[in-house]
């Protein structure tokens, strides 16, 4: 594990098959700490036969490579290998897109200082080899283990989670923690609708048979169909407050954000690219309501904007 802005994220070692479930963030202190924490199982990053990835934010995905070049194989959802060809080619021109979407969103007062950072949007990541793929439903069985991959996008598209019924565990990754809201968000253009995938994922967990919930963050937990029903009740609540940010009139994706409660810090003490993380997840729950009729989407100019239905 190590520490990140979440605190910490897990890998999780299943010692009878030699396979990693994600592996942290790709730093050296977290390399050393698989490597001691390895040990205490006589084991070596080299031994490990396979890495199983939940979704492919960095933070799960980090040493990867790594452990693939020590010869693991790395497994993942189908999606996920569908989606890095999309996330290479939106690499390409992921300046000019962040510029189109400051505007979207009616950020244009953003738009000298996202000019600072143009050659950084310009590397573009390794896509990562998979070299196995799981599909939806799939019983993916290993020594000691037998899992129901389960597909939970939202959180991300690709995420997936791992449900072993005999132990009555699941290995959710971020789409169910047990105290923080996964991070839902939408950018200008990925035409999806992530708050719609997530809520019906969480409906894809809510009934299993768990005893107890490893997630990629936080702590385990016990407690899975209450905590869904916690993290509907917030998303609800979340809609509703900025549905009441529109009764006096439209308003942008940006103002509309700037005016909604943020658990992190307020919207004031926000730097730019927390409002831009606050901007995407204000957008997936406004395209949530526009796509189920609540609020109403116009384009002007080259900035949309939003008022109630």
């Amino acid at each position: 594990m190590e520490r990140n802005p979440l605190g910490k994220t897990f890998s999780y070692l299943l010692t009878e098959s030699r396979t990693l479930i994600d592996t942290g963030v790709p730093t050296d202190n977290a390399y050393k700490g698989l490597q001691r924490q390895l040990e205490e199982h006589g084991l070596k990053p080299q031994d490990i036969e396979r890495v199983i990835i939940t979704h492919l934010h960095n933070d799960h995905i980090g040493l990867a490579q790594t452990l693939q070049e020590h010869g693991a194989e790395l497994v993942a959802s189908r999606v996920a290998a569908e989606k890095q060809a999309q996330v290479q080619e939106e690499y390409r021109n992921l300046y000019e897109l962040n510029v189109e979407e400051t505007r979207l969103f009616g950020g244009a007062e953003y738009l000298n200082f996202l000019a600072r950072f143009v050659y950084a949007f310009r590397d573009v990541p390794r896509p990562l080899r998979i070299d196995r793929t799981l599909e939806d439903g799939e019983i993916f069985s290993l020594d000691g283990f037998s899992f129901k991959v389960i597909w939970t996008p939202g959180h991300s598209h690709e995420h997936i989670v791992l449900y072993d019924e005999a132990d009555r565990l699941l290995f959710s990754g971020d789409h169910v923690l047990p105290k923080i809201t996964s991070h839902v968000a939408l950018h200008s253009y990925d035409h999806r609708d992530p708050l719609g995938e997530y809520l019906d994922s969480l409906e894809k967990v809510k009934d299993l048979d768990v005893e107890t919930v490893l997630p990629g963050h936080e702590w385990a937990f016990h407690n899975l169909q209450e905590r869904i029903e916690q993290l509907r009740a917030h998303h609800s609540r979340r809609l509703q407050e900025m549905k009441d940010t529109l009764k006096d009139g439209e308003r942008t994706v940006y103002q509309v954000g700037s005016r909604v409660h943020w658990d992190s810090r307020p919207w004031p003490e926000m730097s730019f690219w927390t409002k831009r993380m606050a901007a995407t997840e204000t957008y997936a729950h406004l395209v949530y309501m526009r796509n189920r009729g609540e609020v109403k989407e116009e384009k002007k100019g080259d900035t949309l904007y939003y008022r109630l239905a």
